[in-house]
């Protein structure tokens, strides 16, 4: 059986993004299981507590990315263990490169014990490296957000009302239109970026924005 597990980090993150995506790979009310809750406090996880009691050997749990497992590497390894002892496979979407090793190594028990220790030192630093990655980037884009600010202010600008700004407030609008084709009022790409009046680019960027405030933990 297959089940997924969406997590977003406060009430006010939109939890959408991963459920559609999860939908697009299969996923139902019954086999998604979704939370708000900060990494600070993953005991208190009563939708992970009730996955958790699904699961059975041989299932697997779909995550967007291994950081909805535990604050940093160390948390996630051992809950990754943890669900490798119930033989509970882990697969993450974001991680993809790491799921055979997840499934072979930690699951299945097929290295000897040099190579274990090797792998699990190597799956210690990918972890790390991932997770130290994506909080780069969000703080990258909270620097750049605010330099942006402070270069308006220098200007005399108006914040909140120049050309970026309104694109910005149309592509709330009309995103989630873009991202189900299923959905009647589903509209492509390039008829969006007419309705926002905005380039490609500055649509990808925009969504590349969205994506990465859903993630921050």
């Amino acid at each position: 059986m297959k089940y997924y597990y969406a997590r977003v980090s406060t009430a006010k993150q939109n939890l959408a993004r991963q459920i559609e995506l999860f939908k697009e790979l299969g996923g139902n009310k019954r086999t998604i299981f979704e939370e708000k809750r900060s990494g600070a406090n993953f005991e208190d996880r009563e939708a992970w507590d009730e996955l958790i009691e699904c699961v059975r050997s041989n299932d697997v749990i779909v995550v967007k990315n291994l950081d909805r497992l535990g604050r940093n590497a160390k948390e996630v390894r051992e809950c990754l263990v943890k669900l490798a002892d119930k033989k509970v496979i882990v697969e993450s979407i974001d991680q993809e490169y790491l799921n055979e090793f997840l499934k072979t190594k930690l699951v299945d028990k097929t290295a000897d014990s040099l190579a274990e220790a090797m792998l699990n030192a190597m799956l210690d630093t990918m972890l790390e490296v991932d997770l130290l990655r994506a909080e780069w980037e969000r703080r990258e884009l909270r620097k750049r957000q605010q330099e942006g600010i402070e270069r308006a202010k220098a200007r005399g600008q108006h914040l909140g009302r120049n050309k970026e700004e309104k694109y910005r407030e149309k592509f709330k609008e009309i995103y989630r239109l873009t991202r189900d084709k299923d959905n009647p009022d589903y509209i492509s790409i390039t008829k969006a970026c007419k309705e926002i009046g905005c380039s490609r680019p500055m649509f990808y960027k925009m969504e590349k924005e969205v994506e990465l405030e859903k993630n921050i933990l």
